[in-house]
């Protein structure tokens, strides 16, 4: 059932409860609790809590805004948590939009000439556009985005429910 924009402006701007996040797991919003128990997700808003095995190890990778998460059964899965607010509950189950890709290009004509005048635009484009990519990755592989610091409190309340091995 599609939601209106409004619902998920107010989904968004509801704070979640102690111990749940909305985090990015295989290209798709998915909802975090973290509870004593362990950890559950949510793949859909009208689906229960889906209990996870035991935690064993979670890890931040190279990309600190990246937890690593292996399960006693012998499964991983890597998340990233999204700040508050951008993405809420209500949304669990949708693909995320960031890095989908359209591969559809129009109606297949040649069109060298529009090619040879977008060309000059695109490279400078690019030589602008580099530098603020190196910004960015820089800012994620040193842990000083906000993502990063949001997958620090994720991080600190999985380690908090994993029993000690």
């Amino acid at each position: 059932m599609p939601r209106t924009a409004e619902e998920i402006k107010t989904s968004q701007e509801t704070p979640n409860p102690p111990g749940v996040f909305v985090v990015r797991q295989d290209k798709r919003v998915t909802g975090l609790h973290v509870h004593p128990g362990g950890i559950a997700m949510l793949d859909a808003p009208d689906f229960p809590w889906r209990p996870e095995p035991a935690v064993t190890k979670v890890k931040r990778g190279i990309i600190r805004s990246r937890l690593h998460i292996r399960f006693a059964d012998g499964t991983k899965t890597v998340i990233r948590p999204y700040k508050p607010g951008l993405k809420g509950l209500i949304q669990a189950g949708q693909v995320d939009s960031i890095g989908v890709i359209n591969t559809a290009s129009g109606d297949g004509r040649q069109s060298d000439t529009l090619d040879s005048l977008v060309a000059p635009f695109v490279i400078i484009a690019a030589v602008i556009l580099f530098p603020v990519s190196l910004w960015f990755l820089a800012r994620e592989v040193f842990g000083t985005s906000a993502r990063a610091k949001q997958a620090d409190v994720v991080l600190a309340q999985i380690r908090a429910v994993i029993a000690p091995s």
